[in-house]
């Protein structure tokens, strides 16, 4: 056969692939794609050159970019974030550290800035979580328990300055024990409905224009989980226990018990499909913390309790809560996928320890691959829950 010929109708000429075509192919196909693959197709790289890296090499890995998001309790939101992972050198198998870095500004002049990292050493004995962050956040505030009304919402600002630092031990199989330090200080503190006389919640808890929280902590972590990104299988349990004391600067002693539980159940094998199961209690042990530091619905570690409410919906001095989520591929090729959820939530009331009514919520979202190597995710939900409460929640890489 000769080039320019043809055999059975089908020319030999070989026909370059047209851009348009390779898109096609590359978001049908099989193989894992993520949305920079199409952007480098689009702005004309070859395919062989998309990633200099696979997903066993040590890193490290990017993920810098802007995005527009929107919450109940943010507006509209324009951010920025910087995420890293690697692994620790020559250990090609170990767990992946990292550094989430994120700064965003909303529609209602709120500033957020975060960074939540975790490093491993190269062998892997020890691990060093972290929190640091810096809020300038006018919200609202319901008062306390889980069966405040709407009407009850109360106009706050403050500024927050938060950090937490832990040195963990591994001594089995995924499982690390340690201690820790905690800061949460917050000033600037205005309840609007204070200033014009009413007597909410906030005022009968005890308003006050500053608050301090601080203390050591002691950690249990079992942490099997595949990826911290987008978990395929495995288990997470976190179990703190915190101590505030007056004498490192609280404004009260004060002592609490936090417990987060994820479980993750791969369902079938040709094409993802998984159980996430989270259950998460935030206790109040004893003595009387600051109101803004009493469990509140979105103020867990990740902001991520209950997305279908605003943030600080509800509150009270302990809080259970559980949620279920059903994850899928919508493309074999995990560029697109989707989510169906469903939580349940109580808070004590006012006057003593007994949990209010408990209040469900639920939604479905969509997800986008954003880097393959280290199955991070770009997630835009909405969620519905009691009282008409409802709206979108954005998250980069899964809600937990």
């Amino acid at each position: 056969m000769y080039a320019g010929h043809s055999y059975a109708g089908v020319s030999d000429t070989i026909r370059p692939i047209t851009k348009r075509q390779l898109l096609k192919d590359t978001i049908i196909g099989r193989n894992p794609v993520d949305l920079f693959d199409l952007v480098k197709i689009m702005i004309g790289i070859k395919k062989a050159h998309l990633h200099k890296k696979d997903m066993n090499s040590n890193g490290p890995f990017y993920n810098i970019y802007p995005y527009v998001g929107y919450t109940q309790a943010t507006g509209w939101i324009g951010a920025a974030t910087a995420n890293i992972n690697f692994r620790p050198h020559k250990n090609i198998s170990g767990d992946q550290s990292y550094v989430n870095n994120n700064i965003e500004y909303t529609q209602f002049n709120q500033t957020i800035i975060v960074s939540i990292s975790t490093f491993y050493t190269n062998n892997g004995k020890w691990q060093f979580p972290g929190d640091i962050r810096y809020f300038k956040f006018p919200t609202t505030t319901y008062g306390i328990g889980s069966s405040t009304l709407v009407s009850d919402a109360d106009n706050i600002d403050f500024s927050h300055f938060r950090v937490y630092r832990a040195a963990l031990r591994k001594v089995a199989a995924y499982t690390y024990v340690g201690l820790g330090y905690n800061l949460d200080y917050r000033w600037n503190i205005t309840d609007y409905g204070a200033q014009r006389g009413i007597v909410d919640d906030f005022v009968k808890y005890g308003y006050t224009r500053t608050s301090a929280s601080t203390g050591p902590f002691a950690n249990f972590l079992f942490d099997s989980r595949d990826n911290v990104n987008q978990t395929i299988t495995g288990l997470y349990v976190n179990l703190e226990f915190n101590a505030h004391l007056k004498s490192l600067g609280s404004n009260s002693n004060w002592n609490s018990l936090l417990l987060d539980v994820r479980k993750f159940i791969p369902l079938t094998k040709n094409w993802y499909t998984e159980l996430g199961i989270w259950g998460y209690v935030w206790l109040t042990l004893d003595g009387h913390p600051p109101y803004l530091d009493l469990p509140s619905v979105g103020w867990d570690t990740y902001n991520n309790t209950g997305r279908e409410y605003p943030i600080g919906r509800y509150t009270g001095l302990d809080m259970l809560y559980l949620e279920t989520e059903f994850r899928f591929n919508i493309l074999r090729n995990g560029l697109v996928g989707g989510v169906v959820f469903g939580n349940l939530e109580t808070f004590t009331e006012m006057n003593g320890h007994f949990f209010g009514p408990i209040q469900p919520g639920g939604g479905a979202g969509i997800r986008v691959k954003f880097n393959k190597n280290t199955q991070s995710n770009g997630c835009l939900d909405y969620g519905f829950g009691s009282h008409h409460s409802g709206g979108f929640a954005g998250n980069v890489n899964e809600f937990f």
